[in-house]
């Protein structure tokens, strides 16, 4: 079962994050714009969401992630002080620059999953 829900649409980036994922001993699963946030399967314990891809980049999306009780990284090309603000009040628990995502996955894992 799914502890990591992959809201990314760049395959690239998503094949990426879901392989370091998968080496830190995580299993992983691509969520999109279509998934019923009542069928996220109850191991799901975290979600990254790309907010620049435009249809994750709701507030909603963030807020029903946090109301389900999981950690949730956002992911921005440039990470700017008011959606930055916007996107913490929402439930992010860490905004992230997309270039800095990867190089930072697996100690994020270790601190937000244990």
């Amino acid at each position: 079962m799914p502890e990591i829900l992959l809201f990314v649409k760049d395959f690239e980036m998503g094949s990426k994050i879901s392989t370091i994922c998968v080496d830190q001993g995580k299993d992983v699963e691509f969520s999109d714009e279509n998934t019923d946030p009542d069928l996220f399967p109850e191991s799901v314990r975290l979600a990254v969401v790309d907010m620049d891809e435009k249809v994750f980049s709701s507030i909603g999306l963030v807020s029903e992630l946090k109301r389900r009780g999981l950690k949730i990284i956002g992911i921005l090309d440039v990470v700017e002080n008011k959606k930055q603000i916007k996107l913490r009040n929402a439930g992010c628990d860490i905004i992230l620059p997309r270039l800095s995502i990867l190089k930072n996955m697996p100690n994020l894992l270790d601190e937000l999953l244990g």
